[in-house]
């Protein structure tokens, strides 16, 4: 597990070691083997070129080849980001008490857990972007509405009023009657041209 861990670019305070020297056969006793020791692992996919990574322990410090060329942990994290191994996030091994330290975590601590592993928080901005986007456009929606409410409801008002007031109604004699002013038609003798 700890071999698997080490290519994989773990941190040495999480491998059960004080140094990294510590991981050379032998150094625990004082008599190592060699001075230097590595980790390789081949990475094989279907229809892709098989992909090498090796972590070398050099004195006291890590080397980092991608196929036998040596990178950055930068590129080298990256490379293993690309197949879906997060080494931030720990998401490739379950180590010794992990689990346990995962159903004790309260639900916002395990929330920010699974967004780590699944980058999703990569996409925290797009979705905060997005989220006030929708939630002006329910304002929007919800104050069209009302304004439309509103004017159907005054359209209606003014319709009652007019009724009241009488506007438009014909009273005897065809005469028209606005708010209790009659409009008489003047006609002409002999005529049929109106004066009004």
């Amino acid at each position: 597990m700890d071999a698997i861990s080490f290519v994989l670019g773990e941190k040495t305070s999480n491998l059960r070691v004080k140094t990294l020297r510590d991981l050379i056969h032998g150094a625990p006793v004082g008599k190592p083997a060699a001075n230097r020791a590595f980790v390789s692992m081949v990475y094989s996919e279907d229809g892709a070129e098989d992909r090498t990574f090796a972590r070398v322990i050099v004195g006291g410090s890590s080397e980092y080849k991608i196929n036998n060329k040596v990178v950055q942990l930068s590129e080298y994290s990256e490379e293993l980001e690309k197949l879906g191994i997060l080494i931030k996030a720990r998401n490739f091994l379950v180590f010794q008490g992990a689990v346990e330290s995962i159903a004790m975590k309260n639900p916002k601590e395990r929330t920010a857990l699974f967004e780590e592993i699944s980058r999703s928080g990569e996409l925290a901005q797009e979705y905060d972007k997005r989220k006030k986007e929708m939630v002006k456009a329910e304002e929007d929606t919800q104050f069209n509405y009302h304004r439309k409410k509103n004017i159907a409801a005054e359209r209606k008002e003014a319709k009652q009023e007019k009724e009241e007031v009488g506007w438009g109604q014909t009273g005897p004699g065809g005469r028209e009657e606005r708010g209790g002013v009659k409009s008489l038609g003047v006609w002409e003798a002999g005529g049929d041209s109106q004066w009004g």
